[in-house]
């Protein structure tokens, strides 16, 4: 167990070193990213008890494993942000996917 929470108190310190220029920094006793990290560790188990993606190193598919978690976190948190920061952006930007997906169907009628 200290070895694969080793491995993820790695791959967070990673990100945050690799991307300090933006502020990336993650606080663990947030409670989505605690149930994210519970689903990808889930996710992790089955992968390994299944041995559906064939890994070969299994710490080496936790690093990674978790590096695409808290960077997938760390998105969704500043578009939420900026949606927030930004309302009226929001609403152009549902108008102009709907009215890019009515254009598409037309064209591929």
């Amino acid at each position: 167990m200290r070895k694969v929470i080793g491995i993820i108190l790695n791959a967070r310190r990673d990100m945050e070193k690799e991307h300090q220029n933006i502020g990336m920094h993650f606080l663990l006793d947030d409670e989505e990213l605690q149930h994210r990290l519970t689903l990808s560790l889930r996710r992790y188990f089955n992968a390994i008890r299944s041995n559906e993606k064939n890994v070969k190193n299994y710490e080496n598919y936790l690093y990674g494993t978790m590096r695409n978690m808290f960077g997938d976190y760390w998105n969704i948190k500043k578009h939420e942000e900026f949606i927030e920061e930004h309302p009226d952006l929001e609403e152009r930007q549902n108008f102009l996917t709907h009215a890019l997906l009515e254009h598409n169907q037309t064209n591929n009628s």
